[in-house]
C-alpha cells in the first residue's frame, strides 16, 4: 500500500522547525500496575518503508496493553494501542547498541496514522563523525511522560551541548560496551529513545544563521550520574544505524 510518509517532499532536505517534528515523535505507554512505563520513539522513512525506532530498554517490557501517544492533524494527542500502530510488527534489537526498530506493516487501519509522520533517513547523520563542542544540539520527547495527555499534543524540546563526541560506556541497561556521545546538561526519565537533532538553524538575537539541512545525529540512551549530583546525558549516535536500519 502506497503512503506518503515523510514529514517533506520527497527529494529534498529540510530545515525543520521545533513544532514541525512533534509529527515525528510518539510518546510509548506500558501500563505496569498503578504506573506506566513511559518512553519516546521517531518515525522514520526510509525506501518508502515506515520504521518507529527508539532504545531497546525502552520496549523491553512490552504487552498487549501497550499504546502510543501522538498527534493528529489538529495537534490533539490521539491513543493508539502499539500493536495496531505496527501492524502487528515485532521490534528487533540491534545487536550491540540501545536501538530497536520495526518495520510498520502498513494497512487500511494504521495508514492515517502514518500520513506525513516521518523523518526522512536521507538526513540520518549515519556515518562516523565527530560533533564539534559549538553545535547546539536539541532533543525531542516525553520527560516523565509530559506533553502527550492533555487537549494539546506538545512534546518538550531540551537545548544543550556536546561535552564529548564519542567516550566507550557501559549500557545502562546490560553493560555492553557502546560508543556514546555525551551531551553537558542530563536527560530525565521518558525522553529514552527520542530523537537528537541539530536543526540546522540557530537564532541568535534578532538574526537566524541557517546551514543546509536538519540532522538527527542520535538517539537518547539516559542519565550519567554521581553521588555528588552531577548528571550528563548519554546519546547512542546514529551511526549505529548505518547498515541496519
Amino acid at each position: 500500500m502506497s503512503v506518503e510518509y515523510n514529514v517533506i517532499h520527497k527529494g529534498k532536505r529540510m530545515i525543520f522547525q521545533r513544532d514541525e517534528l512533534n509529527r515525528v515523535v510518539c510518546n510509548i505507554r506500558t501500563p505496569n500496575g498503578t504506573n506506566e512505563e513511559v518512553g519516546t520513539a521517531i518515525f522514520i522513512e526510509k525506501e518508502n518503508n515506515a520504521f518507529l525506532l527508539t532504545a531497546s530498554h525502552v520496549v523491553a517490557n512490552i504487552n498487549a496493553q501497550t499504546y502510543i501517544v501522538l498527534s493528529d492533524a489538529n495537534g490533539v494527542p490521539t491513543k493508539v494501542n502499539l500493536n495496531v500502530l505496527l501492524g502487528g510488527a515485532a521490534f528487533v534489537n540491534h545487536p550491540t547498541a540501545d536501538l530497536a526498530k520495526a518495520k510498520i506493516n502498513v494497512s487500511a487501519t494504521n495508514q492515517a496514522h502514518l500520513q506525513n509522520r516521518c523523518f526522512p533517513f536521507s538526513q540520518i547523520a549515519v556515518s562516523p563523525i565527530t560533533l564539534s563542542k559549538d553545535l547546539e544540539l536539541t532533543s525531542i520527547g516525553f520527560p516523565l511522560g509530559l506533553g502527550a495527555t492533555g487537549n494539546t499534543f506538545s512534546p518538550l524540546t531540551f537545548r544543550t551541548f556536546v561535552s564529548a563526541p564519542s567516550i566507550t560506556l557501559p549500557r545502562f541497561d546490560n553493560n555492553a560496551l557502546c560508543e556514546f556521545i555525551i551531551l553537558e546538561l542530563p536527560s530525565i526519565g521518558g525522553y529514552s529513545g527520542g530523537p537528537l537533532f541539530d536543526l540546522g538553524y540557530v537564532i541568535h538575537g534578532g538574526m537566524t544563521t541557517t546551514k543546509e539541512h536538519t540532522s538527527l545525529h542520535g538517539i537518547v540512551h539516559g542519565t550519567i550520574s554521581d553521588p555528588t549530583g552531577g548528571k550528563l546525558a548519554a546519546i547512542t549516535p546514529c551511526s549505529y544505524l548505518n547498515n541496519w536500519l
